[in-house]
């Protein structure tokens, strides 16, 4: 048989994931370090352009001012008088960083600070009825904060005002050494920072992985889950134990299973044992060592079904045991079954009767088995003149219900929460003409499984016993 599908899904999975295997806290590191640089970025980011535009604002505020000042000017005194020259020499002298330079509707020049750069103002775009401003860098390096207006007093004048940001460069400058000094530094201290918390947070993995490390075959009774562990392992805590209690009963139901087949296959070795032995030193008749051959060949007979039920059972328990489901007349099933055991059934004296009918979806060859199981097991334990019926019915929830009866000798109600163990068989049932594998009724129960159905039993001592077998009908009937 292939091995379990999903068992296979998730051992791919493990490959894949497991070819770059990488520590959490080394990862959990880089996010938090990444994480840490991308805020500080962001934020200095947003302050430098916010300082940029901000000055930008107030050297255009003043550019505005001055260009204003100047208008008022023309609009009091016209230009060539000795007022105006007096006005715009004061005004120029108010502020001493900032140029200005005044032409007529001609384009003759009118007024000009002392010092002012003609390339400054040679970049003025034209002026327009709004005002304008631009950046503009020098050939030598410096910066400027230009704007151009367009007076409308008399012919009209070109007012155009600048101002050095070669300052303001040098602080934008130092803004960003320090915001890269600010981001290297936060690395470093991010880096060695997430590092010691994540080594700190990942303790308890390390504790729950030394936890699961000193895990044997003998501490299969130990949980895990009850420690203080973190919110985040609490379910793989859980799981854990879940998965230790499965292993725990998986391993004792395999011991005992183990124990059950010695205990089981001794009993007929030491028949046959002593049969063989006792004709070996004890000379006899030949209906002598014919009886001893019968003998033998019925403990040889309860073997091999014996091998054949344990066969049975390690096959079907392969989680991938396909069924191979087909739609099946329940009565025809039945008569099938009762036809198979009625000359045995004859021959003890039994009436076997098949009634009832009904639809279910299943594997014809698990139901005949279950179905076969149980009535042999009613003929072993039916004495002459007894009854067994085999009767199926649909239920109101559409499930299909089929029951063994017969009017044999019974169970005892404290052999019944028993009696679908392996290898299990009442007091009742321990004399050797009457016993039989004891993996029966684990049988049925096994194939019920299969087919996602119940099996059930009721028995009163010395009136008889009852199996019903349960096919829901959300997954057996079409």
């Amino acid at each position: 048989m292939s091995s379990r599908p999903g068992t296979d899904a998730v051992a791919a999975s493990l490959d894949r994931t497991g070819e770059v295997s990488r520590s959490i806290a080394t990862r959990l590191t880089l996010w938090y370090a990444l994480l840490s640089i991308a805020l500080i970025a962001t934020a200095g980011s947003v302050m430098y352009w916010v300082l940029t535009e901000r000055l930008r604002q107030e050297d255009d505020q003043l550019l505005a001012g001055r260009i204003a000042e100047l208008r008022a000017i023309l609009q009091l005194h016209p230009p060539g008088s000795p007022l105006f020259q007096e006005e715009t020499q004061r005004e120029a002298a108010m502020l001493p960083g900032v140029e200005v330079r005044m032409r007529d509707a001609r384009g003759e020049k009118i007024f000009e600070t002392i010092g002012a750069r003609p390339a400054v103002f040679d970049r003025l775009p034209q002026p327009s009825d709004t005002e304008d401003s631009m950046d503009w860098h020098a050939p030598d390096g410096g910066a400027y904060r230009i704007r151009a207006a367009r007076v409308a007093v008399g012919s009209g004048y070109t007012v155009q005002a600048a101002m050095s940001r070669s300052t303001e460069e040098d602080l934008l400058a130092a803004y960003r050494r320090m915001l890269w000094l600010a981001i290297s530094a936060a690395l470093v201290i991010a880096v060695a920072a997430g590092h010691l918390i994540a080594r700190r947070e990942m303790r308890p993995v390390a504790k729950l992985a030394m936890l699961v490390a000193e895990l044997g075959a003998a501490d299969l009774h130990c949980r895990i889950g009850n420690g203080s562990w973190p919110k985040e392992l609490l379910p793989l805590a859980a799981n854990f134990d879940q998965l230790l209690a499965r292993l725990e009963d998986a391993f004792a139901r395999m011991s005992q299973f183990s124990a059950d087949i010695a205990h089981e296959l001794r009993t007929p070795l030491h028949i046959l044992q002593g049969e063989a032995e006792l004709a070996l030193t004890r000379a006899g008749s030949a209906d002598i060592y014919r009886g001893c051959i019968e003998s033998a060949a019925e403990e040889y007979q309860r073997l091999a079904s014996m091998v054949d039920a344990l066969l049975f059972l390690a096959r079907a328990e392969q989680p991938d045991a396909l069924l191979e489901r087909q739609p099946l007349h329940i009565d025809q099933e039945l008569a099938t079954v009762c036809n198979f055991y009625q000359a045995l059934a004859d021959e003890q004296s039994v009436a076997l009767v098949a009634q009832g009918a009904g639809l279910v979806t299943a594997d014809v060859n698990l139901l005949r088995r279950a179905l076969g199981n149980l009535v042999a097991n009613a003929l072993r334990h039916t004495p002459p003149g007894g009854r067994i019926v085999v009767e199926a019915r649909k239920r109101a929830d559409d499930a299909v219900e089929v029951s063994v009866s017969d009017t044999g000798e019974g169970i005892a109600p404290k052999d019944l929460p028993r009696v679908f163990d392996r290898f299990y068989r009442a007091d009742s049932a321990r004399g050797r003409a009457k016993v039989g594998t004891g993996l029966g009724l684990a049988i049925v129960q096994f194939i019920m499984q299969l087919h996602s159905g119940t099996v059930s039993i009721r028995s009163k001592p010395h009136q008889g016993t009852t199996v019903t077998l349960i096919f829901p009908a959300g997954t057996l009937n079409p």
